[in-house]
């Protein structure tokens, strides 16, 4: 039986872009879903956009909410979601035609709560290529927040996911902050048994001037050490190998702090902050075999070589 699955798309000021996301999502070959269009207080077409689409397809509900931010709607269209799973998309990404069946696939195969598969990194004037699986993985629980945690398989991000959406019931995004899929990811993995991770590559992650993860730095970004803080101490009667890895979770987070705040004096307690976490964590990183040569780098340069650091940095390209 193909249950209901709905798919939530928060929508702010994206009339460039939502064309292409809702046409998307509207190829699905898994045709029993319902679409969330969630629009945050627009300011340009965005809303009258959603309404359209609307008009076109009854699978497609609306909602018209004023601005809180992608947390909010999220939230919102939790609410209102009426599937057995649930899945986020970004009003500015796209999707494969197979998106929805891939992940309920690999799901029901394998009696999972949790399905995964990866993003294809895009840019604008260059082609999506989509890729198909080339193996998939099963974990319990505690092994999937593990790896999310290093950054290995699958990454902290709400989208690219398929999720029994029970789980959200009693969890919400945290509004009005950035990361809010850093605080919300693990105690979601953490209410499932069994969790798939498919590498086919079917999410189309678009990196666009003026989206969050291309803004200037702001006291917002410091948000993830609050998190990270928050992540360390819900796991710290856990197992050793979680707690070492929300630690290096929460040191590459303190570290990118450390590398991106402007030394203007506006983040100067923050840089203290994740001075003396990496100060805390470093060498116990360090002793980690399973944290990414990438991090054992990064931290060898904090320790050891300072002065290169900017440049090396500048020249990584932390999505590979």
């Amino acid at each position: 039986m193909n249950e209901l699955i709905s798919i939530v798309v928060p929508v702010y000021n994206v009339e460039k872009y939502l064309g292409t996301c809702v046409e998307s999502i509207l190829k699905q070959t898994y045709s029993n879903i319902e679409v969330i269009l969630v629009d945050d207080g627009s300011t340009d077409c965005s809303g009258k956009m959603c309404d359209h689409y609307m008009g076109q397809d009854e699978r497609i509900k609306v909602i018209h909410k004023k601005n809180g931010g992608l947390s909010d709607a999220r939230n919102k269209g939790i609410i209102q979601a009426e599937g057995e799973y649930i899945t986020f998309i970004d009003s500015d990404d796209v999707v494969s035609s197979d998106y929805v069946e891939y992940l309920y696939n690999i799901l029901e195969e394998n009696d999972g709560d949790i399905a995964i598969c990866n993003p294809v990194h895009c840019y604008p004037n260059e082609k999506i290529v989509f890729e198909q699986e080339t193996f998939k993985r099963v974990y319990k629980a505690e092994d999937a927040i593990v790896e999310m945690l290093y950054q290995k398989s699958f990454l902290v991000a709400a989208w690219g996911k398929l999720y029994k959406k029970d789980y959200f019931e009693e969890i919400e995004f945290p509004k009005g902050m950035l990361f809010e899929d850093s605080a919300v990811m693990y105690k979601i993995f953490d209410k499932a048994k069994i969790i798939v991770y498919g590498n086919a590559k079917l999410y189309g992650y678009m990196h666009r001037e003026g989206s969050i993860t291309t803004k200037k730095f702001s006291k917002r970004d410091c948000d993830i050490l609050i998190i990270c803080q928050q992540l360390t101490e819900y796991l710290s009667n856990r197992s050793e190998k979680l707690q070492k890895a929300a630690r290096s979770y929460q040191t590459a987070a303190a570290f990118r702090i450390y590398m991106n705040a402007p030394r203007n004096g506006m983040f100067d307690s923050e840089i203290q902050n994740s001075e003396q976490l990496l100060k805390i964590n470093c060498k116990l990183v360090m002793q980690d075999p399973c944290i990414r040569k990438k991090m054992k780098i990064a931290l060898l340069m904090y320790m050891f070589a300072r002065p290169i650091m900017p440049i090396v940095y500048k020249k990584i390209n932390r999505w590979k």
